[in-house]
């Protein structure tokens, strides 16, 4: 068994690892040195869970088309990769809370912003960039979204 190639699948995942760590580490000095202390109770808290929330039911079916069309080959990887994912969705949502709760970025939608290129952007570079999608795969996933998008923007059917 070839290593190199075992290797290769996961070196993109090495790297967003350490991206992740380094924006864990600077979200919670940012967090530390300049904290929003709120005058009034506000909803921050469910805006940040009803974001992580749906962020994750979105990355779930991007995996569940995805993660079939890996390598079949290599022992495990649709397993590793999905393990990755969790991880990577757990470690956006604590950069999105700890970012969100700074004084420079509250009140902010760049902080929606970051959760969805970060969570979404370590989706594809780790799993759907990797995954040998065919077009029918495309269509299914953009007739998923077409349709969560429809009945959420025009609720008055």
């Amino acid at each position: 068994m070839n290593t190199s190639t075992i290797k290769n699948f996961y070196r993109i995942d090495a790297y967003l690892v350490l991206c992740h760590t380094l924006l864990l580490a600077f979200g919670y000095g940012l967090w530390k040195l300049y904290p929003h202390i709120p005058t009034k109770p506000d909803m921050s808290g469910l805006f940040f869970m009803i974001i992580s929330i749906l962020g994750g039911f979105a990355g779930l079916i991007v995996l569940a088309v995805t993660l079939p069309r890996l390598d079949c080959s290599i022992r495990n990887l649709s397993v590793n990769k999905f393990v990755l994912a969790l991880l990577y969705w757990v470690s956006s949502t604590a950069i999105f809370v700890l970012f969100g709760s700074s004084k420079f970025f509250f009140n902010n939608p760049l902080v929606l912003l970051i959760f969805v290129l970060l969570f979404f952007g370590s989706v594809y570079l780790s799993v759907i960039h990797l995954a040998d999608i065919r077009k029918k795969d495309w269509l299914i996933l953009s007739g998923i979204f077409g349709t969560i998008g429809l009945f959420f923007f025009f609720p008055k059917f």
